[in-house]
């Protein structure tokens, strides 16, 4: 399993297993980003890449027990930058691909893995895709990554701005980028099964926030 996935998994438990009084607010929650105002990087000469793979990690709970940890794979869509510089990009997500990776036994694994499907969450039926993307990107020096994206996130037909703290590397026709978590509330995309803001009892009550984070290769084209 990617080791990815373990960092991210490991800073769910360590948020989930803090009291959750103010349902982590109704706005997206990430922690003051070290960014640096530039001027924006000419689209004159840049290259498009493809991304050849990707992935989200997702991390959530129940009030009451372990979170559960899983994986969306993304589809088709470009970057674009200009000497070794991020400038936009897109990407669409397979919402049927949802994944759950922590259930031992394969019967409770299909079962969640259902339900995260079904109109009570994602209804993957009538949106089978997710969306994302973004045209702003801020350098950064802070050590843990070196560019925060600005974008907007698309599920269930609903679109709200989302920022992701993010670490680029170009290697020759290849970008990689892997970021660091951040937290989603549910609720914004319309995903209110037993949300606690609809008065559910706290031993049914999952909770608001989500913990996400990804990983995107893509590969220049031409």
């Amino acid at each position: 399993m990617n080791r990815f996935f373990f960092a991210a998994a490991g800073l769910s438990l360590l948020f989930f297993s803090c009291k959750n009084d103010s349902q982590n607010s109704q706005e997206n929650t990430l922690s003051t980003p070290d960014t640096l105002r530039t001027e924006p990087v000419s689209t004159k000469g840049a290259s498009t890449y493809s991304i050849t793979e990707g992935i989200v990690y997702w991390a959530a709970k129940k009030a009451v027990g372990e979170p559960h940890n899983g994986t969306i794979m993304l589809g088709e869509g470009s970057l674009l930058a200009n000497n070794g510089q991020l400038i936009k990009g897109n990407g669409l997500i397979n919402m049927a691909s949802i994944a759950v990776v922590n259930m031992k036994d394969n019967g409770e694994k299909t079962e969640l893995e259902n339900h995260l499907k079904s109109a009570d969450f994602f209804d993957v039926k009538s949106f089978p895709e997710g969306a994302f993307k973004f045209n702003d990107v801020l350098p950064s020096n802070n050590p843990a990554f070196n560019a925060v994206i600005s974008g907007e996130l698309t599920l269930k037909g609903k679109t709200n701005p989302v920022n992701i703290p993010i670490k680029v590397t170009f290697k020759g026709d290849e970008v990689d980028i892997e970021s660091q978590s951040f937290l989603i509330n549910r609720t914004q995309w319309g995903v209110n099964f037993r949300s606690g803001a609809l008065g559910t009892a706290k031993d049914k009550l999952i909770e608001d926030v989500v913990l996400l984070s990804l990983r995107i290769k893509a590969k220049k084209v031409g």
